[in-house]
């Protein structure tokens, strides 16, 4: 399955009445893809997709940092602090309609009926950005359907989205994570240190921090990659102090602001700026993902609840799965999962961008034997925030993904069993 490029359940009836206009009306026509061939000798079986969720509005969180380090005024967001918007609603409506299209094309849960029963399973952290990307991907993706998205009650805490260590680790084991941790930031910083300068100078120039309030009084005084420090603790999520966790909270504000603001000037606060120049914004996202959740050995303890409930997805006898959280949640599944590293082009956000899905996918080949695929599908920066239907030979976004120590054949598929010995190591 291959989806188009671009792509909330906010809880006004009026805007889940939009997406499912566009779904049902908007459709785009999808390009013939070089892969159509190979369906001739495979036959889709199965669909698991992880999920996070798209775009929201700034957290609450950092709303403080926003005031203090910019002398200009950001705009008011209609919702609460970290909802999902209704851009990100519209753009994941639009994910859900190209993973249909692809579907069709595989004559693959053609029925309103198919979405209906028990082949089918929508999970959702309970955050309302997440359980509102849930239902938005829903009505594209089967529009006719009523799919019901599982969740607790919206607010509370879901372990199985924590990234917190377990609480029962015992000592020598939290202590070789401790020192796993060390190494793999301070290596980070020693290769990056003066790229990560070089981003942060970009963040400083666009938001004028010397003369934000912080800078005059002397509160601020720049920043510095080496200031890095995390903190790791049985049954606590780690945490970050330094440069890095300030620029991360500013550089998360100022690509919202980017995606929300159609005008390139008033988006950089009156400065120009190039897509190579965003592209710094979001490296400094990617890097603090990478840092706190990324390190191997931590990620397989962070991502076990996910990656246990994916492997029994993949196992039980539904058709189609589909998860939704976060990008913290994404980043410990993939480094958990041994997977190779890799940069999405047409992306600000070069790793985890917003709607971005990890999808996996069964086939049974004409020899019998059940194989897998895994890509991650996600929207361009620039078509989130265009919201723009792809013209008609347009490659989709879709970045197959590899891992280590699994073999893929002649057509790019990896034996399923494979594949299921990968998430259950």
């Amino acid at each position: 399955m291959i989806i188009s490029k671009w792509i909330h359940y906010k809880k006004a009836a009026g805007l889940a009445a939009s997406a499912l206009l566009l779904s049902l009306c908007l459709l785009p026509n999808m390009p013939a893809e070089a892969r159509e061939g190979l369906h001739r000798s495979y036959e889709l079986q199965k669909v698991v997709i992880f999920s996070r969720h798209n775009l929201r509005s700034p957290m609450a969180t950092d709303s403080e940092k926003r005031k203090s380090l910019t002398p200009h005024r950001w705009q008011d967001y209609k919702g609460a602090p970290g909802d999902l918007s209704n851009r990100g609603g519209l753009v994941e409506t639009m994910m859900g309609q190209s993973v249909k299209n692809e579907l069709d094309k595989e004559k693959f849960m053609v029925s309103p009926k198919d979405w209906e029963g028990k082949d089918v399973y929508f999970y959702a952290d309970s955050d309302q950005r997440t359980i509102a990307t849930a239902h938005y991907f829903a009505a594209g993706v089967a529009p006719e359907a009523n799919i019901r998205v599982h969740h607790k009650p919206e607010g509370t805490k879901d372990a199985a989205f924590s990234t917190s260590l377990p609480a029962s680790l015992g000592g020598d084991t939290l202590s070789a994570i401790q020192k796993g941790e060390k190494i793999w930031a301070d290596s980070f910083i020693s290769a990056k240190k003066e790229e990560m300068a070089g981003d942060f100078q970009e963040l400083s120039r666009v938001l004028d921090i010397p003369s934000s309030p912080a800078a005059r009084k002397g509160d601020f005084k720049g920043f510095v990659p080496e200031d890095l420090h995390i903190t790791m603790k049985s049954g606590e999520k780690p945490k970050m102090t330094g440069s890095l966790k300030t620029a991360h909270s500013l550089a998360d504000s100022l690509l919202i602001r980017y995606y929300e603001t159609e005008d390139d000037s008033q988006a950089a606060f009156g400065h120009t700026m190039t897509f190579g120049d965003w592209e710094k914004i979001g490296r400094i996202k990617d890097d603090f993902g990478i840092l706190l959740y990324g390190e191997p050995e931590a990620a397989h303890y962070m991502a076990l609840p996910l990656v246990r409930m994916m492997d029994g997805e993949m196992e039980s006898r539904r058709k189609f799965s589909f998860i939704c959280g976060h990008d913290s949640n994404m980043t410990a599944i993939l480094s958990a999962l041994g997977t190779r590293p890799y940069e999405l082009p047409e992306s600000i956000e070069k790793k985890i961008p917003f709607g971005v899905k990890l999808v996996i996918e069964k086939w049974r080949g004409s020899d019998g034997i059940l194989y897998g695929s895994v890509s991650l599908l996600y929207p361009s920066s620039r078509d989130i925030r265009r919201l723009t239907v792809p013209k008609e030979g347009e490659s989709p976004l879709q970045y197959p993904l590899t891992f280590h120590g699994i073999l893929k054949n002649e057509d790019g598929m990896m034996k399923w069993e494979d594949l299921e010995r990968l998430f259950r190591q």
